[in-house]
């Protein structure tokens, strides 16, 4: 069955979130050098006064309880959600624009610490309070150097008049902090849908992802089905059937023909037995209660024996490319997938190459494990594998069967064969898409 991952998050979505952040970063930079530059503009180019010290000692609060509130925001998040209610994020924010008060009333080169601070507003509360606050802000921006604790005063306006920079600057700056403001809102809430996107994407491809291995469980029960009907159900039906009939033979004293009878009965038993026996290995891998390595390491060991019992010596080894610990890790639908394709292929090695000598070499790679099973047996000419055709030997578990197993795993399977210079058969999985839940099909 075909696996498909999940679609990694959008282009647009990334930058947007960087934006996102680079705008944060910018306001913490602007209040910090706000606040610093008014700092200093209040406290050198006159004598000292012990307003200087009220002035070191707030700035140095406000420039304190700002940095409490971003750190927390980095670690805990600011509200997603705007509010009116009194909330801590709202309390902080209030502290700040007392101490910035409290700043403006000792001196007014603290003027352009507002612009932060309506960024603040804007940023948690509701769009129409936000707005409320930033023009409230701007107002004050622009009476307190006027008229406030450390203005000029009003006798000195109604004197000299009201210079346009005193209304243009706070004005301005209002407005931009309105603009970025519901710009920074509609790109917060596209990256919020964004992300929303995303994650019901990756719902979906999840859902089809157990909808194709549930339909690839259902086809192997009824291949399953088919072929246990075809060979195991026939059979012992019968076997059934001559039973009777040598039931009915000895009762009518017939026992030459009750002993040809049972024979027939044991060479049925014998080829259904054979076939069951063919189903369980192919069904579940006994074989691999150990690990992969040492039940491939056994499977050539094992394959070698049987072939030197039967007179055809056979020298087959197994090499390990990468950790043992690895390999033994392996997913149980890999490992099982492995498995059935070094049975198959020494399988046919044995009952065809007449080769004298055969290897199994397990890879590990970063991304993949490959299986190659190598022969200098006669070779032969390959053919392209046709799904539902049998192997030389009519078992049906022939190149084409370990190919659709292999292929269940979005894996392929390559065989190099010259007729009289032996063959040499590759598999390849895919290791960064499977779970530890799949089963092999």
């Amino acid at each position: 069955m075909t696996i498909v991952p999940p679609a990694p998050p959008a282009t647009s979505s990334q930058q947007t979130l960087l934006v996102l952040k680079i705008l944060r970063v910018s306001l913490h930079v602007m209040f910090a050098f706000l606040l610093c530059f008014g700092a200093i503009l209040a406290l050198i180019g006159s004598v000292y006064q012990v307003r200087h010290a009220a002035l070191g000692v707030l700035s140095l609060v406000l420039g304190g309880v700002y940095l409490a509130g971003t750190v927390y925001e980095n670690r805990q998040g600011l509200p997603t959600t705007l509010t009116t209610r009194f909330t801590p994020a709202l309390l902080w924010l209030l502290i700040i624009t007392l101490l910035w008060l409290g700043l403006m009333a000792l001196d007014s080169s603290f003027t352009w610490v507002v612009f932060p601070i309506m960024f603040l507003y804007l940023h948690l509360l509701t769009p129409l309070a936000g707005v409320a606050a930033t023009l409230v802000l701007c107002a004050l921006a622009i009476a307190l150097p006027l008229v406030g604790p450390a203005g000029f005063g009003l006798d000195y306006l109604l004197a000299e008049g009201l210079a346009p920079g005193y209304l243009i600057g706070p004005t301005l700056g209002a407005l931009l902090a309105i603009v970025i403001s519901f710009t920074y809102r509609a790109l917060r809430a596209d990256a919020a849908r964004q992300y929303q996107l995303a994650q019901q994407l990756r719902a979906v491809h999840a859902e089809l992802v157990q909808q194709q291995y549930s339909a690839g469980k259902l086809e192997e029960r009824e291949r399953l089905a088919r072929e246990i009907h075809d060979t195991l159900a026939q059979g012992l039906s019968s076997i059934v059937l001559v039973s009777r009939a040598a039931a009915s033979s000895l009762q009518e004293g017939k026992a030459d023909a009750a002993a040809a009878q049972v024979r027939v009965i044991q060479d049925s038993a014998a080829a259904n037995l054979a076939e069951a026996r063919r189903f369980i290995r192919d069904l579940s891998s006994p074989a691999l209660d150990d690990s992969l390595v040492s039940a491939l390491r056994a499977l050539a060991a094992s394959t070698e024996t049987a072939q030197k019992a039967a007179g055809k010596p056979l020298t087959c080894a197994f090499i390990l490319e990468g950790k043992e610990e690895t390999a033994n890790a392996l997913p149980e639908a890999v490992s099982a997938t492995l498995m059935r394709v070094a049975q198959g292929a020494l399988a046919n090695v044995a009952a065809h190459a007449e080769a004298s000598r055969a290897a199994l070499t397990l890879s590990i790679w970063p991304g993949e494990v490959t299986l190659d099973i190598f022969d200098n047996g006669r070779g032969f000419t390959p053919t392209p594998l046709v799904a539902g055709t049998l192997s030389e030997t009519g078992t049906g578990y022939g190149l084409t069967s370990l190919g659709e197993r292999v292929a269940r795993l979005d894996g392929s399977l390559d065989i190099e064969s010259t007729p009289g210079e032996g063959t040499v058969l590759t598999a390849r999985i895919p290791l960064n898409q499977h779970r530890p839940e799949q089963e092999a099909q």
